[in-house]
């Protein structure tokens, strides 16, 4: 009986995963590759996305720098004040 069941569990859990193999699987060129290959093709990826998110900080630092030089550019030399007020009800 519990054979059967754990049997009949993992036929379930094979299918499940060539399903998700099929939506979450690499393109045809790449799963045409050797097995061999797949720790290098992981590790390239993950050290792409670590230069996309380096690119990315660094981006975002670019901008608060600016944004922090023309404050203090208005404020400073011009004497332009920004407020926020709430809006009249």
């Amino acid at each position: 009986m519990m054979d059967q069941f754990v049997g009949r569990g993992w036929r379930e859990l094979g299918d499940y995963w060539d399903a998700l193999r099929r939506v979450v699987g690499f393109a045809p060129p790449f799963s045409a590759l050797p097995g061999w290959m797949a720790p290098g093709l992981a590790l390239g990826a993950l050290l792409a996305l670590a230069l996309a998110t380096g690119v990315a900080l660094v981006s975002l630092g670019t901008l608060l720098t600016a944004l922090l030089v023309a404050y203090l550019l208005l404020d400073r030399v011009f004497g332009v004040s920004v407020a926020v007020a709430a809006p009249r009800s």
